[in-house]
């Protein structure tokens, strides 16, 4: 009975009842009612906040830029008066393009005046409403399957930031950015650069993976035979007409999203595995 009740206090009296169906994970490029609804109530909520007829403070500020550098209209164009604001922004976050919704969601919580409760709340509706998309780094969104998956990528860009990758960082940044813009080989690319990144700061002058392993197998930080499984694994980042070059080079390349979106998981709990041993190691 306690485990049932339990349940049960996760759904609807409908769904409990077997009335409504169980929420269930959304696809890539979905966008619920559910989800654009509670997500305009957040955005609505925090813009008539203040009471105020017209945008003042962070939101004119951010507002005005988007004006200018997503919509691409002259500034003099700009109206601050509040309803009609309200009622474009409620279009844009109800349009039945993702792109616009999470374009739109990501340019704000990358502008340096996005008000602090659109950066807690965003996170939050998209877990609450099952999104296929995640909040990385505090303003990047980006596609998962499971919440461990974007863990595994915040938890890569925060060793990055600590131990001043600024490089491999950017790398990882910019294989989400083109896994959310659909293209899978560029996103491949990255999430290759930022592991090799990575392994040149441990193998200085390496410019690939096999270095960096050798290096840690001297320091006896890794085992010769998880050091032969690794270099087996990632043995397309060798510029020597590997796997990267047949299938990434080119413009047709042979990968799909399934294949960037296991790239970017596997590369960032291997860029995360590798500064642990670098560190382990004093290297």
């Amino acid at each position: 009975m306690e485990n049932e009740f339990s349940y049960r206090k996760q759904l609807t009296f409908e769904q409990a009842e077997g009335a409504a169906p169980l929420p269930s994970q959304l696809a890539l490029k979905e966008v619920s009612q559910g989800l654009k609804a509670k997500m305009w109530q957040v955005f609505h909520d925090s813009l008539v906040a203040d009471g105020n007829s017209f945008l003042s403070g962070n939101w004119e500020l951010v507002l005005r830029d988007h004006h200018v550098d997503r919509l691409n209209l002259p500034i003099d164009a700009f109206n601050s008066y509040k309803p009609t604001v309200i009622q474009e922004l409620r279009e844009n976050l109800f349009d039945d393009d993702y792109l616009n919704f999470f374009g739109f969601i990501q340019y704000v919580l990358r502008h340096h005046r996005c008000p602090p409760y659109i950066k807690q709340a965003v996170p939050a509706v998209l877990k609450l409403h099952r999104a296929a998309y995640r909040v990385v780094d505090g303003d990047t969104i980006a596609p998962f399957a499971t919440e461990a998956e974007a863990a595994t990528a915040d938890k890569a860009l925060y060793e990055l930031k600590s131990v001043g990758m600024d490089g491999a960082r950017t790398h990882l940044r910019k294989a989400m950015s083109e896994l959310t813009a659909g293209s899978w080989a560029g996103s491949i690319r990255e999430s290759i650069h930022a592991v090799e990144s990575v392994a040149r700061t441990i193998a200085p002058g390496a410019n690939t993976l096999g270095p960096a392993l050798t290096a840690l197998e001297k320091n006896r930080v890794i085992h010769s035979a998880l050091k032969s499984a690794f270099g087996s694994i990632y043995g397309f980042t060798s510029d020597a007409g590997g796997i990267r070059h047949a299938l990434l080079d080119k413009e047709d390349a042979s990968v799909d999203e399934a294949d960037a979106m296991f790239m970017l998981g596997a590369c960032s709990a291997f860029v995360t595995y590798l500064i642990q041993k670098k560190r382990s190691a004093g290297i």
